[in-house]
């Protein structure tokens, strides 16, 4: 079952950290590299799924994954998993304009709601597990997904990490922080940006920690495929 916590900080319907139709604008103005983030893990993934596969991509919010995997690999089907409606919605115009529709089910929902005997060639979690505290919450994520991949199918993990207690850390807040400025942002929404939703409502881990729960989930073989700031992607496998 669904934990309740999962439940309330991984739904954009009932607590958006900006308003749906403003998502893709400002993702892009503070993530940096969110664009060749994106080419990345396509290439990580298809270096082991192959080039025909079933892909499950949790959180698909307003669609990017599979717009651009979509794309690339054209012997890839999709299912993609959302809580928000509302990005959903989103991601279902971009899909059908892309001409990508038959080849992708969205499911407004968790992992967990999907059928046990649905199993993929791999799977993406992207921007989505920092929103959850590690008190469990993160693990049971990742159990989720496990338990719907097949074995020796990656797992593209995406996340913001580090250890808010480093000096390291700030150093990188900081600089971010000047990052997203320099693009021509007004500095005082930035600055309210990282206090009111950066720094407030994600749950940093440091890598160590990650590593950590996907061996506890059921992965194996992490790597670093990308880092930017504190935005980090790995590439596990299912044992």
């Amino acid at each position: 079952m669904t934990d309740e916590k999962v439940l309330a900080a991984s739904n954009f319907d009932h607590n958006p950290p900006v308003a749906h139709n403003q998502y893709d604008d400002s993702i892009r103005l503070f993530t940096a590299a969110y664009e060749p983030l994106f080419d990345m893990a396509h290439a990580s993934l298809r270096s082991i799924a192959g080039e025909t596969a079933g892909i499950l991509i949790v959180g698909a919010g307003t669609g990017m994954e599979i717009c651009t995997f979509g794309q690339k690999s054209s012997g890839w089907h999709f299912t993609g998993v959302d809580p928000s409606a509302e990005m959903l919605a989103i991601s279902g115009k971009k899909i059908a304009e892309k001409g990508l529709s038959e080849r992708v089910e969205l499911v407004n929902g968790y992992c967990d709601d999907l059928p046990e005997s649905c199993l993929y060639d791999g799977a993406t979690c992207i921007l989505v597990m920092h929103f959850l505290p590690d008190d469990g919450s993160k693990l049971r994520l990742l159990q989720s997904i496990s338990r719907h991949l097949k074995r020796g199918a990656p797992l593209i993990l995406v996340d913001d990490t580090g250890e808010p207690k480093s000096e390291e850390f700030w150093r990188t807040v900081d600089a971010w922080r000047t990052y997203v400025k320099t693009k021509g942002a007004d500095p005082k929404l930035v600055d309210e940006g990282f206090s009111g939703q950066i720094l407030k409502r994600l749950h940093f881990v440091p890598e160590g920690r990650i590593y950590e729960l996907l061996d506890q989930a059921g992965f194996e073989k992490p790597s670093r495929f990308f880092t930017a700031f504190l935005y980090c992607g790995w590439v596990a496998v299912k044992n």
